[in-house]
């Protein structure tokens, strides 16, 4: 059984649905970052970098939740979660995997931490959803080309967007009403996997 380390509003998600999606046995323990539980002993422990999600399996702790969401798709193929990886199907559904995970959560990360970057709060966010609404515009125009991120079949690229799309709450504009087609994404994504009770609750 695996363990995940999890928190609702975190890229967590992306892993619980991918765990869901697959039907594999795992339990939660809940890390409330709001309550600063990444900074608690006992998860440090864990990992000390602090971060989620950590997934266990076995006696193996797994961080970087972009790596576990591919850890997961290959130790449990018949989910199809990814096409093969040495091939240009693979390669495009890891190119969009890294969009979502590196470039838009990076400019997010931005949004929920400007203190990180500097002093003048307004400005770091301001800056950071400018990028935001290019990129989204990027995926918007892809949309329309595809039902999914990397095609004709979703994959781990289409959970973690997913996850990205629930945080729209943090911009200063409606998300789903200025792109209405990510809407009829989501709603197209949990018609495909019922079976994920984060995705439907997202």
């Amino acid at each position: 059984m695996y363990t995940l380390y999890h928190f609702q509003i975190s890229c967590s998600s992306a892993v619980k649905m991918a765990l869901e999606v697959i039907g594999a046995e795992h339990k939660t323990v809940v890390v409330d970052l709001f309550e600063g539980a990444q900074h608690n002993a006992d998860f440090l422990a864990v990992n000390p970098l602090g971060k989620l999600p950590v997934l266990v399996d076995g006696s193996y702790t797994f961080t970087q939740g972009e790596a576990i969401l591919i850890y997961l798709s290959q130790k449990h193929k018949n989910a199809q979660l990814m096409p093969d990886l040495a091939s240009v199907n693979g390669m495009e559904a890891l190119k969009w995997l890294n969009f979502v995970a590196s470039s838009l959560h990076g400019h997010f990360t931005k949004i929920f931490h400007p203190e990180k970057v500097s002093t003048d709060h307004d400005s770091v966010k301001q800056n950071a959803e400018e990028e935001i609404v290019k990129l989204l515009n990027f995926v918007s125009d892809r949309l329309a080309q595809s039902p999914y991120l990397a095609g004709e079949k979703p994959t781990l690229a289409d959970l973690y967007f997913a996850v990205i799309l629930g945080w729209g709450q943090v911009l200063s504009f409606e998300l789903f009403t200025r792109f209405p087609e990510f809407e009829v994404y989501k709603q197209r994504l949990q018609t495909t996997f019922p079976q994920s009770e984060t995705l439907q609750n997202i």
